[in-house]
């Protein structure tokens, strides 16, 4: 048994604030305490989607010492091992929003509200995982939790919109 999925904290946090017809929020969350597996990395499989990392591989003296070698005649790098586990912490600022109200600058009696904002999601993940994404494994698969299987990571998305009220 060798690594730990369960985070020992989960925290987040959700600021907002408005001034003067301007307004803003952050929502941030994230965990720490928990390991990783990137079972992706592993080799025994011929077919895999493998990272850059296996060019890095041990090829002799002065090369390599954390990828081992890749070769058909020895199976040592076939066999899971604690090569493979690593710290999934993590903190992601998942939204941004920054809005004003032009309701202020247009006094028309039919029109309360007209709010233009600008919105960000998944803007950045603060992390020291490597893989793609450190918040995986928590899927309808309850055995898979805190196992990276290679999924896409979550898109940065930008959107822009209004908001009429009338």
């Amino acid at each position: 048994m060798i690594g730990n999925p369960n985070p020992k904290y989960t925290f987040g946090i959700n600021l907002s604030a408005d001034y003067k017809g301007f307004d803003f929020s952050v929502v941030a969350s994230g965990v720490a305490g928990n390991e990783l597996v990137q079972s992706y990395r592993n080799q025994a499989n011929p077919y895999g989607n493998y990272t850059s990392r296996i060019l890095d591989r041990w090829r002799g003296e002065g090369s390599s010492n954390s990828t081992p070698r890749v070769t058909e005649d020895n199976r040592n790098w076939t066999n899971f091992s604690d090569l493979y586990i690593q710290s999934g912490d993590y903190l992601r600022i998942s939204n941004v929003t920054v809005g004003y109200d032009l309701g202020r600058v247009f006094k028309k009696s039919y029109l309360k509200q007209v709010r233009l904002y600008a919105s960000a999601l998944n803007l950045y993940t603060f992390t020291k995982y490597d893989g793609m994404d450190p918040e995986i494994g928590y899927g309808s698969e309850g055995f898979s939790s805190g196992v990276d299987v290679g999924y896409y990571p979550r898109p940065r998305t930008f959107m822009f919109g209004a908001n009429f009220r009338f």
